[in-house]
């Protein structure tokens, strides 16, 4: 007996098309399942949250995992759900920035050679062919977690703002530099809000703003006059220099100082991260 198969019954118009739908199924499989991998369903989110706030404030250290900076935080109902999952994302990033700005002060501190010193001189805003390491130090040095986690969710709105959700912009920073990604804000003009390609680029942008721009030269001198007596800024102190960062002024302090307060930020602040070394 003979058998046809069914595809040669068909015409090869139809046979294209058969094979573009499945090969756009197939497509479709996988990116769901690598989508699925590298942004887990809400209550895997918040299990993986809830675990790494615990290894938080028992231990002292979070790990960091470079593929959870292109997470998108999703919008939760629950406000506490939201604030968990939050946190969650982007306190390790802090973590690795400010470990990343300690590595950077050892350079500062111990290397002979000039060249990449200048480089970071020059990355930090000041004169690569003047400038002193004293004034370089006073600008590379780490942030408390507290008042960065706390600036975050309130220019971000705990990560639901369009800016967050669309560009990983946790921090508001505007820019008026068109070739700069950004995002134009819908009942303002003249700037846009910058983006990012992952939240880890967001952190990055916001805390070398703080330790670069003219705006925040007080902040810098009082972190650094502390460090002087070997003691640590708090979040709740240095949210004291920030009027600038804000129209609002002396009342975005307080709002940021309430944030700190309501959700005990400042049990991180001492926070480290693992790293691959240890």
């Amino acid at each position: 007996m003979t058998h046809t198969s069914f595809s040669a019954n068909l015409s090869a118009p139809t046979r294209a098309a058969i094979v573009i739908v499945l090969i756009s199924a197939v497509a479709a499989v996988g990116y769901v399942a690598v989508n699925r991998f590298k942004q887990p369903d809400l209550e895997r989110r918040l299990d993986l949250a809830h675990t790494l706030l615990e290894q938080a404030r028992t231990t002292g250290t979070v790990p960091y995992n470079a593929e959870t900076a292109t997470w998108t935080v999703p919008s939760v109902d629950r406000v506490e759900e939201q604030k968990l999952i939050f946190m969650g994302h982007v306190l390790p990033l802090i973590a690795q920035e400010n470990h990343r700005i300690k590595l950077q002060r050892n350079i500062i501190e111990t290397s002979q050679g000039p060249a990449q010193i200048r480089t970071l001189a020059t990355a930090y805003g000041l004169p690569d062919d003047d400038f002193s390491r004293k004034r370089l130090l006073r600008r590379v040095d780490v942030l408390p977690v507290s008042l960065v986690l706390a600036q975050a969710a309130i220019e971000s709105g705990w990560g639901t703002s369009r800016f967050a959700q669309q560009g990983h912009a946790y921090f508001g920073e505007r820019t008026y530099d068109e070739s700069v990604p950004g995002i134009s804000p819908k009942r303002a003009s003249g700037f846009k809000v910058k983006s990012f390609d992952n939240a880890a680029l967001s952190v990055r942008s916001y805390m070398r703003t703080l330790n670069s721009h003219r705006a925040y030269q007080t902040l810098r001198e009082h972190r650094a006059a502390l460090r002087a007596q070997g003691k640590a800024p708090s979040g709740l102190d240095l949210a004291a220099y920030l009027k600038q960062y804000s129209e609002i002024g002396g009342n975005y302090v307080e709002r940021i100082r309430a944030t700190i307060r309501t959700n005990d930020l400042q049990v991180f602040d001492n926070i480290r991260v693992i790293t691959d070394e240890e």
